[in-house]
């Protein structure tokens, strides 16, 4: 990979779907990412579709490319190899290489991953490595990952037909374990695919159990369209949208689909067995793998973790604490393997550029002896459409004489707060009719319900409550997938920790500094802490994230606001109130005097 200017493409090619997720690098540093997925059976299409969209959200065309996916009925095997010599032997690389080229694959099959998982030698045991070692024999362990080649050829020719060469095909599980197991855990991963159901166990050292269960999503979804008689497209709409591993009472009197006459319960009850069934089934296959390997957590992917209540369902099952990393671990696990991978060389990048800057800098003393004058920070300013009349045309003159680009769009629905405000068809009336960057703010209950309507409806930029989010993450990559910039909002009294694994897929931070619902309430004085506290949190990591405020900023307390590392303001009329254009001029030479200090 080249670091200084090159581009990478991780595809997730499953059987009914294809995920993708494309960076752009710079300088050893990631400058941009996107994702985007599209579900079709006709694998070429959604290759194709995927890349044609990631290469227009990134801007070039891709370097190299990583694939992961359904790679058909994988087998797994534990492996010993033996190598004796006739005096003390030094142990080399080579010498491991050797005995991973003696493994032989199954008939059909060929290895994808050859892990070791021990080595051992007449004077020393369990070493993590043997190079170096000096003995009279060898015994290593390796746990092997082998898949079938007619599937590979099948994948290589989906690839050659979409104009894609991969550079590497790996295993979801493999990259899983690598990406998201805590490190020092033994972790159950369990996929729940479209084709199949994928249990396996891994440790530090790598796989002790791997077994494919021939049942998966695609047969539930055949199992409700033959039961209730509809095709096999709407099954699995309707599955999406109702099922549940939990039965509920009112499911019975609730239409699943106003274009039929079930119930969700209905179609629950065949969804349930089968769920029952397939977690059963894997269940049975690792029972003595987990009695023997103990593991302390199980990690819940594939397209059948986003069915409701899973996380529950397969914790009471197996007794054992679960994680939903939902459909998309595998190939954001990729993404981040892929990277990390790249970490030696990016250290040795960064060096060499300091190295050359160092060097730099005293060459240009040298010929030059200037005062560095900093550059004040522009903060942006939003005005509150809280504290406008949205509809008429005179709001928007004065936010053109005032110079502002971005406006803060809140909508509120009466019950996560206790107003109602703007909502959908006010902000599609008013996007023609203004330029400026709609920054939407939604204070709503359940709002990935509504993503799909606000991107289309001009949003730039939306924000969600963490606190009305069953899975943050999962609305966050949502709104992403729509090509647009994602923040999350917290409420005065909301840890930080609410966001803080979240922090490097998030553009923007809503930290409301007043209780929301309300226009006209004064700042609250703690939430300059939890700021300050948040800044701190994005240095330390290196991450651009933007800190918005949000709630009884004024002149007065501005300086403390931006001081505390606030680089967004959302204002009302505190700042708005009367001649908007010297207001804002105000603020901003506020500003500038508060960055000279």
């Amino acid at each position: 990979m080249n670091l200084f200017d090159s581009s990478f493409l991780c595809l997730d090619i499953g059987t009914a779907v294809v995920r993708g997720i494309a960076h752009r690098v710079r300088s050893a540093r990631i400058e941009k990412s996107a994702v985007f997925a599209v579900e079709s059976y006709d694998t070429v299409f959604a290759i194709k579709s995927v890349v044609d969209e990631l290469e227009r959200q990134i801007g070039t065309h891709f370097d190299s490319a990583f694939v992961t996916g359904d790679f058909g009925d994988g087998v797994f095997d534990m492996i010993a190899k033996s190598t004796q010599w006739s005096g003390e032997h030094k142990i080399s690389t080579t010498d491991v290489r050797a005995q991973i080229a003696q493994i032989t694959p199954p008939d059909g099959y060929t290895p994808m991953h050859v892990i070791p998982l021990r080595y051992d030698a007449p004077t020393a045991r369990n070493m993590l490595t043997p190079v170096g070692h000096t003995d009279r024999q060898l015994i290593s362990a390796f746990g092997a990952i082998f898949y079938p080649l007619v599937r590979l050829d099948e994948i290589y020719a989906f690839l050659r037909r979409a104009h894609i060469q991969a550079d590497g095909l790996m295993d979801s599980a493999f990259l899983i374990s690598a990406a998201l197991r805590p490190r020092g855990k033994t972790a159950l991963l369990i996929d729940l695919g479209a084709a199949q159901t994928t249990v396996s166990i891994w440790t530090d050292r790598g796989p002790v159990f791997f077994k494919k269960i021939p049942l998966g999503q695609t047969q539930v979804t055949q199992e409700i369209a033959a039961k209730l008689n509809i095709d096999f497209d709407d099954a699995e709409k309707i599955k999406r949208l109702v099922a549940s591993a939990v039965t509920r009472e009112m499911d019975r009197f609730t239409p699943a689909d106003t274009a039929y006459d079930f119930s969700r319960a209905d179609v629950n009850d065949v969804v349930l067995p089968m769920l029952v069934d397939m977690i059963a089934a894997a269940k049975d296959a690792v029972a003595s793998a987990i009695g023997k390997y103990h593991p302390a957590q199980i990690i819940l992917t594939g397209g059948g973790a986003d069915i409701d209540n899973i996380d529950e369902f397969v914790e009471n099952a197996f007794a054992i604490p679960v994680t939903n990393e939902h459909a998309d671990a595998a190939v954001r696990s990729l993404a981040a393997h892929i990277w990390a991978a790249q970490a030696p060389r990016i250290r040795a990048y960064q060096a060499r550029m300091m190295r050359m800057r160092t060097w730099g800098d005293r060459i240009g003393k040298l010929f030059r002896r200037r005062r560095r004058v900093a550059r004040a920070r522009f903060v942006p300013v939003l005005p509150s459409t809280l504290a406008f009349d949205m509809k008429s045309p005179h709001t928007y003159t004065l936010f053109k004489s005032g110079g502002i680009s971005m406006i803060h769009v809140d909508v509120m629905d009466g019950m996560f707060v206790p107003s109602i405000s703007m909502g959908l068809p006010v902000i599609q009336s008013i996007r023609p009719v203004s330029e400026r960057i709609f920054d939407v703010h939604l204070m709503i209950e359940e709002p990935d319900r509504y993503i799909d309507a606000f991107a289309e409806s001009g949003a730039d930029i939306i924000t969600v409550h963490a606190e009305a989010c069953r899975h943050l993450d999962r609305t966050i990559q949502k709104i992403k997938e729509k090509g647009i910039l994602a923040g999350a909002a917290l409420n005065p009294a909301t840890p930080l920790t609410a966001v803080e694994y979240l922090l490097g897929e998030l553009d923007m931070v809503l930290v409301m500094t007043v209780n929301p619902g309300f226009g006209g309430q004064k700042l609250i004085p703690y939430t300059l802490d939890k700021i300050r506290d948040l800044r701190n949190m994005l240095d330390r990591r290196k991450l651009k994230t933007d800190i918005e405020a949000d709630g009884g900023v004024n002149l007065q307390n501005l300086g403390n606001v931006v001081d505390a590392g606030a680089n967004v303001i959302v204002a009302g009329s505190a700042v708005f109130g009367g001649d908007i254009k010297a207001n804002v001029e105000r603020f901003l030479a506020y500003m500038a005097k508060e960055e000279k200090r």
